[in-house]
């Protein structure tokens, strides 16, 4: 069924209107686009602007606007449903105007995309410079096809460009806001482009090995026995491991606690190499290896040096983000 502005709906067993709905059109950087499923220019999705009335017993709501982009959820109302509405209007006639005529805040509307492109190795700095310098010379408002199209004409190729952030190891990512009133015939317009970043795997590898302190490490042996625990049927490597997530949460929070006590003692206050914290690794948690029975867990680490590294890098990219 299709669902317009002014229609009154059942969503998630709330009475609810709807204030306004804006189609969005596919764009270059969809992936749905990418792979062929797709055209560019057909409609994707429409956004819907709700404000949420009442329950089923008349008992009013938040009526903070909200954004919403599938109907999926949406159920025409029922007779019953429709009586509430009535009475509603009519017993809380004033408190139900009041609703009516309150504003919509004009950042509810507004909306975000976060997008990457991929760079050759060695070449994402310089890359996002360049970019950077297209994105100035941009009008008040502009399409995506229109920073495509300049961007092409200084040499930068916007065809990998996707919502994900992380899909290359060399990348310039970036992020783009509009206003639901700013989209036209269900393209978007754009007002805002910034918080630019850059992705470099060389780069990244030298920082991976100048990076870890005795706080990263520790949650990688956490990441790692997640992993771990999760592949086996190992019972004492899960019982240390929620001894250890104890610990972790003690050593974040400056908290006292015996098992963080030891790990405090033991690894030197400094970063770490890949390979001197893989090593600090298996000789903490020998330590623990008779009062836990984890001789199991402590025979695996050569086998699964891999994972390892894998939360290595895991433990990485979760600091570098915060």
């Amino acid at each position: 069924m299709e669902f317009k502005k002014g229609d009154w709906v059942n969503n998630e067993d709330k009475i609810t209107k709807i204030l306004d709905v804006y189609p969005i059109r596919y764009e270059k950087f969809d992936e749905e686009v990418r792979n062929g499923d797709f055209e560019c220019g057909e409609i994707k999705c429409n956004y819907y602007l709700l404000r949420d009335l009442c329950d089923y017993k008349g008992k009013f709501v938040s009526s903070k606007p909200y954004l919403f982009f599938n109907d999926y959820y949406f159920e025409p109302l029922q007779e019953e449903e429709w009586q509430v509405l009535e009475d509603v209007k009519e017993a809380k006639r004033e408190k139900y105007e009041a609703w009516e005529n309150k504003e919509v805040a004009a950042n509810v509307k507004e909306c975000e995309l976060r997008l990457s492109f991929e760079a050759s190795p060695g070449e994402s700095k310089s890359l996002l410079k360049q970019f950077k310098k297209v994105c100035k010379q941009m009008p008040i408002l502009f399409t995506f096809n229109e920073l495509f199209s300049q961007s092409s004409a200084l040499g930068i190729d916007l065809s990998s460009c996707t919502e994900d952030w992380f899909a290359f190891d060399n990348q310039v990512s970036f992020r783009m806001k509009y206003n639901l009133e700013e989209v036209k015939d269900g393209v978007i317009y754009f007002h805002k482009i910034g918080c630019f970043d850059y992705t470099d795997a060389a780069e990244d590898e030298l920082l991976l090995e100048k990076f870890f302190n005795f706080e990263m490490l520790y949650l990688s042996f956490v990441l790692f026995l997640n992993r771990y625990i999760s592949e086996t049927a190992d019972e004492n490597a899960v019982r240390f491991n929620v001894e250890l997530k104890k610990a972790v949460l003690a050593l974040t929070k400056g908290e006292k606690n015996e098992m963080a006590g030891q790990f405090y003692d033991f690894v030197p206050k400094k970063m770490f190499a890949v390979d001197e914290a893989f090593t600090l690794f298996k000789e903490y948690i020998g330590k623990y290896k008779s009062q836990y029975n984890l001789e199991a867990l402590c025979n695996t680490f050569e086998d699964r040096k891999d994972w390892s590294m894998e939360v290595y890098k895991l433990s990485y990219e979760w600091a570098k983000g915060r």
